[in-house]
Parts: C-alpha cells; sequence; structure tokens
C-alpha cells in the first residue's frame, strides 16, 4: 500500500488491533480443543465454561479479543476513509481492505452462531432464511453456510476455525509484515483483555428450549434485524448491505464528481444504520 501519514491513529490502531488478532487465534485454538459441534452444543459450551478449567475466562477473553481486533479494523478502515487514502490506492488494494473488514464481521457472526444457545441458533436461522429466500440458486447457497438439522453448526465451525481465519491471515499478510506488535503493544492488549476477562461477567447464555420476549441478534447486525420487519428478507439482508459494500468498492474508479457524491451517500447510510443499531441496543430490534 502507499505510505500512510503517521498519526497517532494510524500508528497505533494496527498494531493493538494485531495484538488482539494473535490473542484471540491463541484462546481461539484452546477452545477448539473442546468445542463439539455436534449434538447438544449448548451443553457443550456450558461444560466447557463451568467443568474446563478456566473455561470461563477462556471464552470470555476469546470474546473480548475478537471483539476488539474488529472494531480497530472497522475504525483503521474508516480512518482511510475519512481522509480519503483510497485515492491513492489502486482498486485491488482497496478490495482487499474491504473484503478483509467484510470476512471479520462474518467471522464475529460464527462465532455468535457457535454459543448453541436460542440467539446463535436463531441468528443461523435468519441467516439460513435470508440465503434460501434467493431466487432460483438459493436453496444450493444456503448448504454452503449452514444446514439444518444436527450438522446445523458443523459448517459455521468449519467457516469460524479454519477457513476464515486462514482466508482473513493471507489478506492482511503484508499488514501483519508491516504492523506487526512490538513486545509493548502486545503486553499492552493481553493486559487490557486480561483485566476484562477477569473482571467483566460472561453474557448469559439462553438456553434453547427458554422461553423470552426477544431474541437479539450480535451487535453489529441489529441494524439489519431491524430492517428484516419491515422489509423482504432478499432486501434487507442481502441487497442493501451488498449494495453499500458495492459503493464502498467502487470508490477509487470514481470521479471527483461522482467521488464525492459517493463519499457523502456512504457517510449518510453508515450514520443511519448506526443509528438503527443504536435504536435496537436500547429499545430492541
Amino acid at each position: 500500500m502507499p505510505p500512510i501519514k503517521n498519526t497517532k491513529v494510524s500508528t497505533y490502531l494496527p498494531r493493538l488491533g494485531l495484538s488482539a488478532l494473535i490473542l484471540c487465534l491463541i484462546s481461539g485454538i484452546i477452545l477448539t480443543f473442546y468445542y463439539r459441534p455436534m449434538g447438544n452444543v449448548f451443553q457443550n459450551v456450558e461444560e466447557i465454561t463451568t467443568l474446563v478449567p478456566y473455561g470461563w475466562f477462556f471464552r470470555q477473553f476469546h470474546y473480548i479479543s475478537g471483539q476488539v481486533f474488529v472494531i480497530l479494523m472497522l475504525i483503521h478502515t474508516l480512518d482511510h476513509f475519512l481522509k480519503k487514502r483510497y485515492l491513492s490506492y489502486s482498486t485491488g488494494q482497496w478490495f482487499l481492505l474491504i473484503l478483509s473488514l467484510c470476512i471479520c464481521f462474518f467471522v464475529l457472526f460464527t462465532g455468535f452462531v457457535l454459543k448453541g444457545d436460542k440467539e446463535g441458533f436463531f441468528a443461523g436461522q435468519i441467516f439460513m432464511n435470508i440465503l434460501r429466500a434467493i431466487p432460483i440458486a438459493g436453496e444450493w447457497l444456503s448448504k454452503l453456510f449452514i444446514v439444518p438439522g444436527e450438522d446445523f453448526f458443523f459448517l459455521p465451525y468449519l467457516y469460524h476455525c479454519f477457513f476464515l481465519p486462514i482466508l482473513l491471515i493471507y489478506l492482511i499478510r503484508e499488514h501483519i509484515r508491516e504492523w506487526l506488535p512490538d513486545q509493548k503493544a502486545l503486553f499492552a492488549g493481553a493486559a487490557g483483555l486480561f483485566l476484562y476477562a477477569l473482571i467483566v461477567k460472561p453474557h448469559v447464555d439462553v438456553p434453547p428450549d427458554a422461553a423470552v420476549d426477544m431474541v437479539k441478534g450480535p451487535w453489529f447486525f441489529l441494524g439489519i434485524q431491524t430492517l428484516l420487519k419491515i422489509m423482504h428478507p432478499v432486501l434487507a439482508g442481502l441487497f442493501i448491505p451488498g449494495l453499500f459494500v458495492l459503493c464502498v468498492l467502487i470508490l477509487p474508479k470514481t470521479g471527483t464528481a461522482w467521488g464525492r457524491a459517493l463519499y457523502y451517500l456512504i457517510t449518510t447510510a453508515f450514520c443511519l444504520y448506526g443509528i438503527l443499531t443504536f435504536r435496537a441496543i436500547i429499545w430492541g430490534p
């Protein structure tokens, strides 16, 4: 990528983000030895939390390190967007950055599903139904990501634990070489995440057979969950998000006038989605 003017945000965020990623991968490897994607997944997760030595800690540590990495990745991308650095990028470089960010959110989503509780199961079902609603290829496409029955959690497990992390590391390999965290950044990240996992109580998983008034998806999909109530699933779950990502991707290819209009359109859409998400967090989707 072209040289970046050093600022506090541009310098510290990538290193702290990669520190969180490294710690997330380490804790994830530990949890992988105990997680079973077949059978009673919720019971298996509860056993990891309560019976495996320090299982609750590793779950919380893995959760918060993954969240921190993706949030810092999002802020890093916004930093590039707001300062219009994409104007000096090739289409391929900008594409890799946006694709990496999308994969980050999909990794978080599959992890949310793998909890095996009512929230995770409903999130997986909604995603499966959105894919199925695609004309002609929907049924076939949905089976690439998630299938009903006893194997419901198996494909999300493969994506979350193997395919997506490997693909993500491959895509950001140049960033890793350039922004590999030093000992201070790694120690600072580990200390902060360690304290969070130790002090903050984990989110209580909702049993699959529990009666609840409302089931929420992951925070970054709450806006889509709200739109699903008033729009067709394909429109709310695929077309609008896909159109937004497409607009972001073509930014380096737009001219001055069109680029300025597209920039403000993307900014407005992002703010509106943020408002929907905030509303859903406070009052429910």
